[in-house]
C-alpha cells in the first residue's frame, strides 16, 4: 500500500510531528509513503516543533529525534514531489499535515482541492491534523455535514497574541472548517483528539499526532487494533 503525504511548502513551516508520527506509525506497517508539496522540493518544519531546539515545544518527542537522526529521512524533506505533478491514482490514501505554513498555501488551493477531491471520489482515506485541517475547504461540498476536527480558533488567536501582530494566519482551520458546515468539534487546547467519520480521519493538534497516526492506520488497513466488546 501506498500513502500520499502533502506537506506545506510556505516558509512558515509545517509542524514535524505531524509528520514524523504517522510516518513511524504507517512506515513500520510496511505501506509505502511519498512526501508532496505545492511546489515541490525543500519543505522547513517549524524551529518550535524540532526537539533539539532550545525552546522547543516537543523537546520529548523521541519519534521526531528519531527521524531526524537517519539521513535518508532527512532528505526526503528536501526532495518533496510537485503536488500537481503526482499520480494520485498510485497511492491508496492521502495525509496532510499541519503546521501555520498550511494556512498560507494549502487553503485555497486548486491543486490541494484536485488530490483530495481525487482520494474522496475514489473511496480512499482521507486524513489531515491540526492546520493541516483546513485543506478540506478545497472541498466543502464532500465534507458538509462530516464530522471534523483541526486546530481550535482560540488556540490561533492565542498564538498571534503571545508572537504579536507580525505572526499572521491568513485563514484559521476552525472557521473554515465551520464555514464549509462540517460538524467541528473540539476539545482542550492541548487535548489529543480524533475524529473518524467514514473514510475522513482528523486530528486536532499535534499533541494528536499518535492518536490520529493509528486511527488513519485502522482506517487504511480495515483493521482496528482496538476490541470494542
Amino acid at each position: 500500500m501506498k500513502v500520499l503525504f502533502i506537506i506545506s511548502g510556505s516558509e512558515t513551516a509545517f509542524w514535524l510531528s505531524e509528520v514524523t508520527h504517522p510516518y513511524w506509525h504507517l512506515i513500520e506497517r510496511g505501506i509505502e509513503i511519498d512526501f508532496a508539496s505545492p511546489n515541490g522540493g525543500k519543505v522547513v518544519y517549524d524551529a518550535y516543533s524540532d526537539p533539539y531546539f532550545a525552546n522547543s515545544l516537543e523537546a520529548e518527542d523521541l519519534v521526531s529525534k528519531g527521524y531526524l537522526s537517519d539521513k535518508a529521512l532527512v532528505a526526503k524533506l528536501d526532495t518533496t514531489l510537485k503536488l500537481s505533478d503526482v499520480d494520485l491514482a498510485a497511492y491508496d490514501a492521502v495525509h496532510v499535515a499541519g503546521g501555520r505554513g498550511a494556512t498560507f498555501d494549502l487553503y485555497p488551493n486548486a491543486d490541494v482541492g484536485n488530490a483530495l477531491e481525487h482520494f474522496w471520489a475514489k473511496d480512499k482515506i482521507v486524513g489531515a491534523i491540526c492546520h493541516g485541517a483546513i485543506a478540506l475547504g478545497n472541498i466543502p461540498e464532500r465534507i458538509r455535514g462530516k464530522r471534523t476536527t483541526g486546530y481550535t480558533l482560540e488556540a490561533d488567536l492565542g498564538l498571534q497574541k503571545m508572537f504579536g501582530p507580525e505572526f499572521l494566519i491568513p485563514h484559521y482551520p476552525q472557521t473554515v472548517l465551520e464555514e464549509t458546515g462540517s460538524l467541528y468539534s473540539r476539545l482542550g487546547n492541548n487535548d489529543p483528539y480524533v475524529v473518524k467519520d467514514g473514510k475522513l480521519v482528523t486530528g486536532q493538534n499535534q499533541q494528536s499526532a499518535s492518536e490520529y497516526a493509528i486511527v488513519l492506520l485502522a482506517a487504511i488497513t480495515g483493521s482496528s487494533p482496538v476490541s470494542v466488546a
